[in-house]
């Protein structure tokens, strides 16, 4: 899988659930914002955070995305205007979601050839 490809799905999974999370804001805003947001984290936690030599462990992986998820929330809480603690919430939710439905899916779309 290519890394737009990765990118992509993970910010389809994200989207998805702040859609539904941020309830009242408009979804093209909260998309761009979104959007925004997974392209500042997404790429450093690639190939910046686990491109170091060694990097590649679990509590490395864990410390990386405890950063994506303090950026994210950040992001939200200054353009959304929602509460630090909500915007916590769902930037935490959203990247466990992407975490858990992101590998499962990929292997799905590499089994049966669909995607790109």
């Amino acid at each position: 899988m290519s890394y737009l490809q990765l990118f992509l799905q993970s910010a389809a999974i994200e989207i998805t659930f702040l859609l539904l999370f941020f309830r009242g804001v408009p979804a093209l805003r909260l998309t761009g914002i979104a959007l925004f947001a997974n392209a500042l984290t997404h790429p450093l936690l690639v190939f910046g955070f686990l491109s170091l030599p060694g990097q590649r462990t679990l509590p490395w992986l864990l410390g990386g995305e405890a950063l994506a998820v303090l950026g994210e929330a950040l992001i939200f809480f200054h353009y959304l205007k929602k509460g630090f603690g909500m915007s916590l919430a769902g930037a935490l939710a959203a990247n466990l979601l992407s975490w858990e439905l992101g590998p499962r899916l990929g292997f799905w779309i590499m089994k049966h050839g669909f995607f790109f």
